[in-house]
């Protein structure tokens, strides 16, 4: 069945107010966009927010097994936002719908499979026609979407179904939260995460400790707060971040410093939920890469966290949702794991998971290690795929084993660009990086 693709990466009910957003980080976003392209099928129609390079998708589908005309791929004119970001305006124009229109009737397209499936995507989807065939409409038309990618909403589902989470609470008044924050964790000697309700990759978090050091992973920074007029302070400044201007609640967790960040991807489906995979996060300090499977899958506790992670989908799947899941959790220092985010819809793990079942196989994730890098800076991507091949680093289909660009960097300041590793081991992997580190980064120095 022929898909439209919409590969919105950020959106008002995800991050907020976009025009807060640094003009640089709509770009990157923007170009991460393509990861969507691995998503592709015989017949799909994909929507991007900035244009991609023809090299590029001719690389993408080839590595799929199909024919590059066989999907289509628009980008509509640029909004009110820059060109980065798929925002409404943009869905909206009047020559953009038209050419929509006509490919998705071409293909014989009946659903849609948005990045995130917001109030925007759900009038497109009326618009073409879609809503009928497309799952769980429904429930994403009447804002489901925004209810389930709510940090607030995870509190209270984990709470709900006893899933082991980090200490903390939800709160919308500042003296509350200051309260809560000093009397429970700070005075008691415990670092605290503060998150926005509606963000990603840790864009949105920042971290308050009574004493420094704390490395923040995870979030944009820590805080030094060592008395309660410090964070008094520290409140009286953020709280219109932290509430995106009073229109959010924040969310406050006991932080546990070193821990390793995985997650679990599942499908809710009509009949059920249906496992895909789980990786360990990279962070530098926000989400920078995956390693697939997650290393701790060797843990005692990690049955229990699956366990925890099917338990969280029931209420999703009885209130209507059907998509992807992606449950977050943390691997404490004591071999503990906590879960303490979901998000309902398109994840950035989801690419590297469809590369694995359609690319290296469905024995991928017993017999293959997928290693993902981000914030690349990569030569022209002739070049850059021309010396995978030349060095013997380029994904050999016989081996199963080497290299694939997942997103191409063409932007004029670099650093957008990503690959993602797949070996036999970690230790194959992590040898296979170095490796493209040392072909590409004399590359990039020449250009």
């Amino acid at each position: 069945m022929p898909t439209l693709i919409v590969s919105n990466q950020r959106t008002e009910e995800m991050v907020g107010d976009l025009e807060l957003l640094d003009p640089e980080y709509r770009l990157y976003v923007g170009n991460q966009a393509q990861r969507m392209a691995w998503c592709l099928q015989d017949g799909d129609v994909l929507v991007l927010p900035m244009a991609v390079s023809e090299d590029f998708l001719r690389y993408v589908t080839a590595a799929l097994g199909i024919a590059r005309d066989s999907v289509e791929v628009l980008v509509p004119p640029t909004g009110c936002f820059g060109e980065g970001v798929l925002s409404q305006d943009r869905l909206t124009d009047e020559g953009f719908l038209a050419a929509l229109r006509q490919a998705v009737q071409s293909r014989g397209v009946d659903r849609v499979l948005p990045f995130h499936f917001d109030s925007s995507v759900a009038e497109l989807t009326r618009t073409l026609g879609l809503d009928k065939a497309t799952p769980g409409f429904g429930f994403l038309d009447q804002g489901g979407g925004r209810l389930l990618n709510s940090k607030a909403t995870f509190r209270a589902l984990a709470g709900g179904t006893g899933a082991p989470v980090p200490p903390g609470g939800v709160f919308s008044a500042r003296q509350e939260a200051a309260t809560y924050l000093w009397d429970r964790l700070l005075s008691q000697g415990q670092p605290a995460i503060l998150k926005q309700d509606f963000h990603v990759a840790g864009f949105g978090n920042e971290i308050v400790s009574p004493t420094p050091g704390i490395d923040p992973l995870g979030a944009q920074r820590a805080v030094v707060t060592a008395s309660r007029a410090d964070l008094d302070a520290y409140l009286t400044e953020r709280w219109p971040w932290l509430t995106d201007g009073g229109r959010n609640r924040v969310v406050i967790e006991q932080y546990v410093p070193e821990s390793a960040p995985i997650y679990a991807e599942v499908r809710i489906e009509e009949h059920g939920v249906e496992f895909t995979g789980h990786g360990e996060m990279r962070m530098k300090p926000v989400l920078n890469g995956l390693i697939v499977p997650a290393p701790s899958a060797e843990l005692p506790a990690f049955p229990g966290f699956l366990d925890a992670a099917r338990r969280l989908c029931r209420p999703i799947h009885a209130m209507g949702y059907r998509g992807i899941v992606s449950i977050d959790a943390i691997v404490t220092p004591d071999r503990n794991i906590l879960i303490n985010e979901f998000n309902c819809r398109t994840g950035g793990s989801t690419h590297i998971h469809r590369i694995g079942e359609r690319v290296v196989g469905d024995d991928y994730f017993t017999e293959r290690v997928l290693v993902e890098l981000r914030r690349c800076t990569f030569p022209p991507f002739p070049t850059a795929v021309r010396a995978l091949v030349e060095r013997g680093l380029a994904y050999d289909p016989t081996t199963r084993t080497g290299v694939l660009i997942t997103v191409d960097d063409d932007s004029p300041s670099g650093g957008f660009g990503e690959y993602c590793v797949i070996a036999r081991d970690a230790g194959q992997a992590r040898e296979l990086e170095q490796a493209v580190a040392d072909v590409l980064t004399p590359l990039c120095a020449k250009d």
